[in-house]
């Protein structure tokens, strides 16, 4: 059943008629916007490129890159994007991390817990 709910991005009212959170505009634009990501990574001459990098370059902030990502709109480009682990700081690339911690951090994280 159909809702009006206000836009988790601009605020617009609008009839939600499935699980998205964001209007049709803000959707579009955030397809766009992934679209823009994917292809600038892939056809990128760099091996790999540095996760704040990437922010920078298309004016993201961290939590809006990690939501897209964890909806999985990064799926062919995950190996080639790469972030310091906040914890040891080695290169890993966004695919082999939990949260912000490389595989090894998270592993030994947990077993401290």
């Amino acid at each position: 059943m159909p809702n009006v709910a206000n836009c988790k991005k601009c605020g617009t009212l609008f009839l939600q008629t499935s699980k998205r959170d964001i209007c049709d505009k803000c959707f579009e634009e955030q397809n766009k916007l992934v679209n823009e990501i994917n292809s600038y990574v892939i056809n990128a001459n760099e091996p790999t490129i540095f996760l704040d990098d990437l922010l920078k370059k298309f004016n993201l902030k961290i939590d809006e890159f990690e939501s897209l990502y964890l909806a999985g709109k990064f799926v062919k480009v995950s190996q080639k994007v790469t972030m310091k682990c906040a914890k040891c700081g080695n290169i890993v690339p966004i695919a082999n991390k939990t949260n912000m911690l490389c595989s090894a951090c998270a592993k030994k994280l947990q077993n401290e817990i």
